[in-house]
């Protein structure tokens, strides 16, 4: 079993090209969906947020069923 990887809001705007403040809404405040809001899990880590590779793959599910995670690769 591989140690989790972790990645921060900068990483993730890139990821999903948002801005950082942009994943930090998602995670105080959800991101919205036809369903409701969905928030994405994270811990804080001292000033900053760190989102495991595990919780970005849950959120993506939640947030975008049907097309799954085809632009990460989460290993």
């Amino acid at each position: 079993m591989s140690a989790p990887k972790y990645y921060s809001t900068k990483k993730l705007g890139k990821i999903f090209e948002r801005d950082p403040h942009t994943i930090r809404d998602w995670i105080n405040k959800g991101c919205p969906t036809p369903d409701g809001l969905v928030k994405l899990q994270a811990a804080k880590l001292g000033r900053s947020w760190q989102v495991k590779d595990e919780w970005l793959a849950v959120f993506e599910l939640r947030v975008r069923p049907q097309i799954g995670r085809p632009d990460l690769e989460l290993e």
